[in-house]
């Protein structure tokens, strides 16, 4: 069965779904905080909270003894510092933030919005210690709950949080433009549309993170596909997987249950479950974070390299073969036949 969020998240693992302005929210300053995931409702470490404010909002410079962070911008337009060097995010850039790094950021635009996700910090519980819960989606436009040093002393040695002195530079933000994923756990940005593309029939999976690159940790990628079928049924025996609509709808099937998703919405998948999605906009975009990061592999064998971030005029062959062929390499269980191509959508017939 999968539980329907509205509020407290599960304090355990097992499937549940989230739509958009629900789940847990708390409020600090005049940011929002919308908590989607948790360390008890995935078991295994991995948090996911949607922060939103306004101009002149933020977070001061600290750094995770042992977390893990990714931040994707959903909206606006983000300032991030990676141990003394600024970058200016916009819209669909992502950062890399291992342990150990000093970070900060400020918000740029009048409403900016980025998904943050971590491992291992216990982090999520730290909204409720610096903020208040709140019952609002948008944002407040005057400051109720002031951020300062007095709020972070309440903060427990339990939470991987660590306040320290800036190490800016001197100098203008530097736009994110290109950049490319390394192949070792260090601070990385990569411009919107950037990545490695991996196409599967007509689907682009571009993936943001690497095994080499989070430690093995996690992996998150964008996936970008047409209106079209579902991919077959399957579940994974040790990989967590989680579906965040951006762009478009989609429908999601989860132990069996049909689950419609909008920009916003979220779901959790965790290990054992089978699943299977369907892409039912003509653009239907959705991101992606699985735990831990070896499900790569089936990503870069189901998928050729591909120079675009968009899906092509005509879809690409399903190499579905070549995953049959190495399935014993992959977290994968099948049900039923083994999905072929897939087949064009059928056009509705105006009478």
């Amino acid at each position: 069965m999968v539980q329907q969020v509205i509020g407290k998240l599960p304090n355990e693992k097992k499937p549940y779904f989230i739509k958009s302005g629900e789940g847990e929210r708390y409020h600090f300053g005049t940011q929002v905080a919308s908590i989607v995931a948790t360390a008890e409702s995935t078991g295994d470490n991995l948090e996911i909270v949607q922060l939103s404010g306004g101009k002149g909002d933020y977070f001061p410079a600290h750094v995770h003894k042992d977390a893990h962070e990714g931040i994707v911008v959903l909206d606006g337009r983000l300032e991030v510092e990676l141990n003394g060097q600024v970058h200016l995010l916009t819209a669909g850039d992502y950062v890399s933030i291992p342990a150990g790094t000093v970070h900060s950021y400020w918000m740029q635009s009048h409403r900016t919005r980025f998904c943050s996700f971590t491992i291992n910090g216990n982090l999520s519980k730290l909204y409720s210690i610096i903020g208040e819960p709140f019952d609002k989606f948008e944002r407040p436009p005057v400051s109720k709950i002031p951020l300062d040093d007095e709020s972070f002393s309440k903060v427990p040695t339990t939470i991987d949080i660590k306040l320290v002195s800036s190490q800016q530079t001197m100098g203008i933000p530097h736009l994110v433009q290109g950049c490319t994923i390394p192949k070792e756990v260090q601070p990385y940005v990569l411009e919107a549309g950037e990545g490695i593309h991996l196409l599967s029939g007509d689907t682009v999976h571009s993936l943001l993170t690497t095994k080499e690159a989070t430690g093995g940790k996690f992996l998150a990628l964008i996936s970008e596909g047409p209106k079209g079928q579902p991919i077959g049924e399957h579940a994974h025996k040790y990989t967590n997987e989680t579906f965040m609509c951006l762009q478009g709808e989609m429908t999601l099937w989860v132990d069996g249950e049909e689950l419609h998703l909008l920009p916003g919405d979220f779901a959790y998948v965790p290990a054992g479950i089978g699943h299977r999605f369907r892409c039912d906009a003509h653009y239907t975009k959705f991101l992606g974070v699985l735990t831990p990061g070896q499900f790569e592999d089936f990503f870069r064998i189901l998928g050729d390299p591909y120079e675009y971030p968009i899906f092509p005029t005509d879809p690409a062959p399903y190499r579905f073969d070549r995953v049959i062929q190495r399935i014993e390499e992959l977290d994968l269980i099948l049900f039923g036949k083994p999905p072929g191509p897939p087949a064009a959508p059928v056009e509705e017939v105006s009478r």
